[in-house]
């Protein structure tokens, strides 16, 4: 497209991510403020189950959590300006180039030493939140050995996929002059769905070890839950997360008849049968109301646009010269294209948000069709208390960050419907 050829590609991308730094830093201050405007008392909703104490260190773990949010994201901008007009990206293909003329290995090479510096970059910031943040208010099981063995675990799984990702699309690019964006998008497309299969049984348990649920009961109700909105589960399963952290969580993977339904540890010690087959009904809400399909959908028509727009800036040298890249061969362009493009959709995040926290709200609604909606209530407490989850954030920074609603919204939207059932 001529177009792209007259567009001043720097200025574009300064001031996206300029732009990004200062909204997002503003609601982080006012999220902040709005904590601290609200900390003195225990909102009503909680008195009963939050002592003082526990929502002082609530609001002082969101606080100490945002400040480190302000701090990672002026090392993001950092880290982005250094990798495109800093000349990393330069650099970095240049000493591909001379070890290899092959495109494919070229792009492999240039994948792993992209997730090598991003790991050891991510390092510092990694142990302070997991050493500090979480461990000084009491969250954090992770020993340095777990954390050491995680690390390299990651690298490695990420160096396997990113060179399967981009040595993929530059042997497309190589071998179809036209429409391979397409063919990308389709190949790509069919390993992530492989990738949905494998999770379950081949990566998550190189991190977590996963058991059948034994407990029968949690087991009985929960079995008695599923055959009543028919769903289908290859099993029930509960996951070791007390190995690295006292949050508790409960979630689905897998795909199709490969789903799972899996418990983290730390949940079933803090609630009750009935507040997990309300919370499970949550969780099955999605999935029967198609949520999880949705979002596949989406996910699956953003990916193929994000080829298609790959497509069409391939050719425009200005683009990549606009962004520093001056070393133009196949794999580096569709790195930087890559890296950047996250950056010229970010003010799409609050319509994301809006519709994953409306999508909590049918899941909540489904879940209360189909369980006793008090214990979806006195379970919400109980895993927002838990979890120190913040009580009070401000309405725009949990309109364009959270994906779920606010506690204190899902509470009176639940006790508004469970009220209008009674009458």
């Amino acid at each position: 497209m001529e177009i792209l050829n007259t567009l001043n590609f720097t200025f574009i991308f300064l001031s996206l991510i300029f732009c990004k730094l200062i909204i997002e830093n503003y609601l982080i201050y006012r999220n902040i403020l709005f904590i601290k405007k609200n900390r003195k008392v225990v909102p009503k909703k909680f008195s009963n189950i939050i002592t003082n104490d526990e929502y002082i260190h609530t609001n002082n773990y969101n606080i100490s959590k945002l400040k480190f949010q302000f701090i990672s994201s002026i090392s993001s901008l950092i880290f982005i300006l250094l990798l495109t007009f800093g000349g990393v990206i330069n650099f970095l293909t240049k000493s591909v180039i001379n070890i290899t003329d092959i495109n494919s290995l070229g792009a492999v090479l240039l994948g792993i030493a992209f997730i090598i510096i991003s790991e050891i970059i991510d390092i510092p910031f990694a142990i302070y939140s997991t050493f500090k943040i979480e461990a000084k208010y009491g969250f954090n099981n992770t020993t340095k050995k777990t954390f050491i063995l995680d690390f390299f675990k990651s690298l490695v799984l990420s160096i396997i996929l990113i060179s399967i990702i981009f040595s993929l699309i530059v042997i497309i690019v190589e071998n179809f002059s036209s429409y391979w964006w397409l063919y990308s998008f389709i190949s790509i497309l069919i390993f992530q769905i492989i990738l949905f299969f494998l999770y379950p049984t081949l990566i998550a348990p190189l991190f977590n070890k996963f058991k059948p649920l034994t407990d029968e009961k949690f087991k009985k109700p929960i079995e008695k839950l599923l055959k009543k909105v028919e769903f289908e589960s290859k099993g029930l399963m509960v996951m070791n997360a007390s190995l690295r952290s006292t949050h508790g969580n409960a979630f689905f993977t897998g795909f199709g008849k490969n789903k799972r339904i899996v418990f983290f540890d730390t949940l079933l010690d803090t609630i009750t049968p009935n507040e997990m087959e309300a919370i499970l009904a949550h969780e099955l809400g999605h999935a029967k109301l198609g949520h999880i399909k949705k979002g596949l959908l989406v996910t699956t028509i953003l990916s193929f646009f994000s080829f298609y727009i790959l497509g069409l800036t391939y050719n425009s040298n200005s683009f990549f010269l606009g962004h520093g890249l001056n070393e133009l061969t196949i794999y580096s362009k569709i790195f930087l294209f890559y890296v950047v493009s996250s950056y010229y959709i970010f003010f799409m995040r609050p319509i994301f948000s809006y519709t994953s926290r409306k999508r909590e709200f049918e899941a909540d609604d489904f879940s209360i069709k189909h369980t006793n909606g008090k214990y979806m209530i006195s379970g919400l407490i109980k895993l927002a208390k838990d979890n120190s989850s913040n009580l009070t954030p401000d309405p725009l920074y949990s309109k364009y960050y959270y994906s779920h609603p606010p506690i204190s919204e899902r509470l009176d939207s639940l006790e508004f419907k469970l009220g209008s059932k009674k009458s």
